[in-house]
């Protein structure tokens, strides 16, 4: 049997409401509203995208993506997995630095992007910037929002476009402030040189088929003097690739935030660097000293009680099965997220920032 309307509505509030007690009255009701419209999205998926979904974690046992076949596979998973992390408090689908626990996964978002990146970027009013893998889009409306800038998002999947011009036309920012391109960051990006005053990713270049070739062409879309802001999924010093152990948790965590490409910092560093890059920063962005598990937890808990409620309202066939078989995949790997944190194997939130120099 379908879920009806009452029942979607139902599980939204109660799934909605998780996490976002003392946001403002604007927060709650976009929360709320989202979450609804995720779970409608989830819960009427056709089967096709579903099975494709889950046939497209094969990608994560690689470390490159070097085929078409690839390249369908991350836009197989992308076209499920931003509907599941915008049922809860991973729409943007990253989890922030860490920069005050209290305000949970949402609000550590906000507060980095503002203090961690766009101040750090020296943008404002009039300034163009671009958005490298810009998801739905939300970073990029975020800081357009709050500096001012006009922000451009790339982005390979049409349907997160789809979303992220739905979200800025219905906000009124569509084509003033913000605008969408759909493109490969492995080829040339299709922007003239010299085209922007400033450029950030935010966990997007697990996908980067050639380093130094990507990092040649962001330098050559920036103005002389423009800087950018990086922040990724590196591994680090800790990490022993004899270790069996530490090869498990390594193959788990990249499952559960979609990376294919394992990195160390040193290895942007010097593709930047000779790209022309000026390192102004290479650090952990959190400031607890680098972990992040407190809000790793937060996000395992949410979707943990998410998939209880499902297993009952799926055992009842109240709602679809497919739903619950998205979240077994989706969770899988959690708990060997937060302990690789807790041991400083991996962080997803090491930052760079890096200057084009005026000559």
């Amino acid at each position: 049997m379908r879920c009806g309307v009452p029942v979607v509505l139902a599980i939204g509030v109660v799934l909605g409401a998780c996490g976002i007690t003392g946001q403002s009255p604007g927060v709650v009701w976009y929360r709320l509203s989202t979450t609804l419209k995720a779970l409608h999205a989830c819960m009427t998926m056709p089967e096709e995208h579903v099975e494709n979904f889950i046939k497209s974690y094969a990608l994560f046992d690689k470390e490159v993506c070097d085929s078409d076949e690839d390249w369908k596979m991350i836009v197989d998973y992308y076209t499920v997995v931003n509907q599941l992390c915008a049922v809860g408090d991973v729409e943007k689908m990253y989890i922030p630095p860490v920069m005050d626990l209290s305000l949970g996964i949402f609000g550590n978002q906000l507060k980095w992007e503002e203090e961690g990146m766009v101040d750090k970027l020296d943008i404002g009013p009039g300034k163009k910037v671009l958005d490298v893998g810009c998801g739905r889009g939300r970073i990029m409306h975020h800081v357009a929002s709050y500096s001012g800038a006009h922000v451009t998002g790339l982005n390979i999947d049409k349907g997160q476009i789809k979303m992220g011009k739905d979200y800025a036309e219905a906000t009124g920012l569509l084509d003033k402030q913000l605008s969408f391109v759909e493109g490969n960051y492995n080829k040339k990006l299709p922007f003239a040189d010299n085209t922007f005053d400033a450029l950030y990713h935010v966990q997007a270049l697990s996908y980067a088929q050639d380093l130094p070739i990507l990092m040649k062409e962001l330098y050559r879309v920036i103005k002389p003097g423009a800087k950018i802001s990086m922040l990724d999924w590196f591994k680090l010093p800790a990490y022993k690739p004899e270790d069996p152990h530490h090869k498990k948790l390594l193959r788990d965590v990249k499952m559960v935030i979609g990376a294919v490409r394992t990195p160390a910092p040193e290895d942007y560093d010097i593709a930047m660097k000779a790209a022309g890059f000026e390192i102004l920063f290479s650090g952990e962005a959190s400031k607890d000293g680098g972990h992040q598990w407190p809000l790793v937890m937060q996000a395992d808990a949410f979707y943990t009680n998410v998939k209880s409620i499902v297993d009952f309202l799926t055992q009842w066939k109240i709602i679809p099965g497919h739903f619950k078989r998205l979240l077994e995949r989706l969770t899988e790997g959690g708990e060997s997220f937060v302990e690789a944190d807790k041991m400083g194997l991996f962080t997803t939130s090491w930052q760079i920032i890096a200057q084009k120099p005026l000559k």
